[in-house]
């Protein structure tokens, strides 16, 4: 990302980061830019916002938006009262109770679990993430492994089609995070009976 920077200053070109998931806490950091000390010219956040309640915003640097003239820039989700209310009660709660510091601990946490697993079952190759933003990826195709957990009350999603995704609640607690592995730990034990002729080789 610093690299990113130094090019769009020495070219003059605006640089806009995307924090729609990564933001209010996500990575460990109320922004997940603050891990790379990297400011942007132009910042996208929604989603966590609004606690559920659909709302979105861009953030810009002054020169940036004093550029622009009427009608150059516009937002199906900006400026309702509600929504704001709502965004507004969100990040009191968010950083009332650090909800960011929150997703830095657990998530190490839930990582060293996921990496436990890794080094254990052939199935796997890699955890990898920040804070409550991780994945975790297979050798395979993960869809049988997601109907599995599914069967077992755990509901997961994927990224691509060998990666588990886990983007949990900040306010999840470690038991939770605790059972999910329990239960995936189950699965992965199943599926790498059927792997035992591979190598632990990438």
């Amino acid at each position: 990302l610093k690299g990113l920077r130094e090019i769009c200053d020495r070219h003059d070109a605006v640089l806009i980061f995307d924090e729609v998931q990564t933001g209010f806490g996500r990575t460990g950091r109320m922004w997940a830019l603050e891990h790379w000390n990297v400011s942007p010219d132009i910042m996208c956040i929604a989603k966590a916002m609004g606690g559920g309640f659909p709302i979105g915003a861009t953030i810009a640097k002054a020169e940036v938006m004093n550029s622009l003239k009427i009608g150059e820039h516009s937002s199906t989700f900006g400026g309702n009262p509600l929504a704001c209310a709502a965004a507004s009660a969100t990040i009191d709660v968010i950083l009332g109770e650090n909800l960011p510091e929150r997703a830095r601990r657990l998530g190490g946490y839930f990582k060293g679990l996921l990496e436990e697993m890794v080094d254990e079952f052939r199935i796997l190759r890699e955890a990898r993430g920040l804070g409550l933003m991780l994945g975790l990826e297979s050798r395979i195709f993960i869809y049988e492994v997601l109907m599995k957990a599914l069967n077992e009350g755990l509901l997961l999603l994927y990224s691509g089609r060998n990666v588990i995704r886990f983007l949990p609640p900040l306010v999840i607690e470690e038991s939770h995070l605790e059972a999910a592995a329990n239960i995936l730990n189950k699965i992965f034990a199943e599926e790498d009976k059927k792997l035992e002729h591979v190598s632990r080789k990438p």
